[in-house]
């Protein structure tokens, strides 16, 4: 690695929560609309099964701290399972910053009204993401400053909302919206999880990044837990709030809920500046994952499971190639939804598409990462915390995100988890057909002789 300046507890603390509340902030409220204030309580579910995720990578990371988090820990409970998580969540990664991208662009169009057509917003994604895989290249220590200023951008209105907010709480309002799902309160908290599960989705952001922090096995551990708390706190405060603030209806239909809010409290001039905040938050935020991306690509092709081109250091100690490539597939990706979407269609419904997809890929990669805690614990007394912390909510909690999923989501998930072990399992067969027999029998007249061979290189995949 690089012998540059190291990333610290305040800066890793604003990379774990600028992961989670620079999208999620973003539009969660009004998407939750659709369910009710009933959210609440998969909010209260998703903040204690966060807090248990962040309890597991700060315990993992204080004992044995790594590059890649969930790759490098799933790898340690087998290698199979690192193969399967280096895919997956690496892909569920740069998936969800082209999520994060489309919607700092239509955060834009308020000031830049040609970005309300889909080529043209599609071009400006494209733009985005190749600014930010050029920002990545100067190094973590910039994009962990840039992430924290569009922390405290992001935060300013939607604190403000939390505070100001109850001045217009009406209880009546809130009871209204209740449940506005059509289903019965099971369903719909249910449902509330998954939604709330994105705005978590960057817990492992600091273990993942393990490399670039100064002192980790101090460091990772808090900022993991502050990072997600404060998070948390923040998201539940300020939805609760707009929930007795509006209809469900009319926030349900607005892009800005606090572009909104912030309008009713401050006045009309206020939206366009929220709106500019919570842009600039989308885009710091798509800066810092496309750091995870690529130093997931390099943990994943130094197991050996990506190609060796993903770990290749430039003289910074930066993956520059790595991160070309994941630019280059996202670029990919843009161009089919151009295609797909080229009479334009609603960002919310894209939103959720891309984010439902990369919550449920990494949802093995969470279980895996708890199965190793349990692991590395062992079912002592002794251990009771990350057993309850690993075991009961972190692991439980996995499985309540993938019961919220749709059908067709999960079926898809599930199957592409399969092809990529048929992938690991053709690869191993691979390696071992190559190998020549470590015995070898040879004819000698009246019997045979067994001349034994150089010992075998070892197999990579073996356990």
């Amino acid at each position: 690695m690089s012998t540059g300046k190291k990333i610290g507890l305040f800066a890793c603390t604003g990379i774990v929560a600028g992961n989670m509340m620079g999208s999620g902030i973003a539009l969660l409220p009004a998407n939750l609309a659709s369910l009710g204030s009933i959210a609440l309580f998969g909010w209260l579910i998703a903040l204690v099964g966060a807090l248990s995720l962040a309890y597991v990578y700060a315990r993992l990371a204080t004992k044995n701290p790594q590059e890649g988090g969930p790759i490098a820990y799933a790898g340690e409970v087998s290698k199979c399972f690192g193969f399967q998580t280096g895919v997956l969540y690496y892909h569920a990664n740069w998936i969800g910053n082209l999520a994060i991208a489309i919607t700092a662009v239509s955060y834009l169009s308020v000031f830049f009204p040609a970005l309300n057509d889909p080529i043209v917003a599609g071009l400006a994604c494209i733009g985005t993401v190749w600014f930010f895989t050029f920002m990545n290249m100067l190094g973590g220590a910039w994009i962990s400053r840039l992430t924290t200023i569009g922390l405290i951008a992001v935060l300013t209105p939607v604190i403000g909302t939390a505070i100001a907010g109850w001045f217009w709480f009406d209880p009546q309002t809130y009871v209204a919206n209740w449940n506005v799902s059509g289903g019965n309160d099971t369903s719909a908290v249910v449902q509330s999880v998954l939604l709330c599960l994105w705005a978590f989705v960057g817990v492992e952001s600091a273990a993942v990044s393990t490399g670039l922090v100064e002192n980790p096995k101090r460091t990772v551990p808090l900022a993991t837990m502050l990072g997600t708390l404060l998070a948390g706190v923040v998201y539940i405060s300020a939805s609760q709030v707009i929930c007795g603030m509006y209809p469900a209806e009319v926030m349900a239909a607005s892009g800005a809920p606090f572009a909104v809010s912030a309008a009713t409290i401050v006045g009309d001039w206020a939206a366009p500046v929220v709106s500019a905040f919570t842009a600039f938050a989308c885009l710091t935020s798509l800066g810092s994952w496309m750091l995870l991306v690529s130093q997931a690509g390099m943990r994943a092709a130094k197991d050996g499971n990506f190609p060796k081109v993903y770990a290749e250091l430039d003289k910074n100690g930066i993956p520059r190639k790595g991160l070309i490539l994941a630019a280059c597939k996202m670029t990919a990706l843009m161009a089919v939804i151009m295609a797909l979407n080229s009479s334009g269609g609603k960002t919310s419904d894209l939103f959720g598409t891309l984010t439902g997809i990369a919550v449920l890929l990494t949802m093995l990669p969470y279980f895996y990462s708890c199965a190793n805690l349990i692991r590395t614990e062992g079912a002592t007394t002794r251990h009771v915390l990350s057993l309850v912390a690993g075991a009961a909510c972190g692991c439980g909690f996995c499985f309540i995100a993938l019961m919220g999923a749709q059908q067709v989501e999960l079926a898809a998930t599930f199957v592409v988890s399969l092809v990529i072990l048929m992938f690991f399992s053709w690869k191993r067969g691979k390696f071992q057909s190559t190998l020549e027999p470590v015995r070898k029998v040879v004819g000698t007249g009246g019997g045979v002789q067994v001349r034994p061979m150089p010992a075998a290189p070892l197999d990579p995949y073996d356990e």
